[in-house]
């Protein structure tokens, strides 16, 4: 298998079943739910930040995060495109 960091955004979200997916989504949107923040910005920047954090950690927690950042771009991406 390939290593975390290697797998892009598609493959990661693939791994993850349709319920932790749909959980995942949920959990995202009601995070940022609230207004007075750029929600698709604070969305890529906080992806980004998983992302970098991932390099730090084990192989298990590095897919985690990894996951939760692919996650909020597809997430982010939805809203820049006016969808929920």
């Amino acid at each position: 298998m390939d290593s975390p960091e290697d797998l892009t955004d598609e493959e990661l979200l693939g791994m993850l079943t349709p319920r932790q997916l749909a959980e995942l989504d949920r959990t995202i949107g009601e995070t940022f739910s609230d207004g007075g923040v750029d929600r698709v910005e604070a969305l890529f920047a906080l992806a980004q930040v998983y992302s970098m954090r991932a390099a730090q950690r084990d192989e298990t927690s590095a897919l985690a995060l990894l996951q939760l950042a692919a996650a909020m771009r597809r997430r982010a991406e939805a809203l820049a495109s006016g969808r929920p």
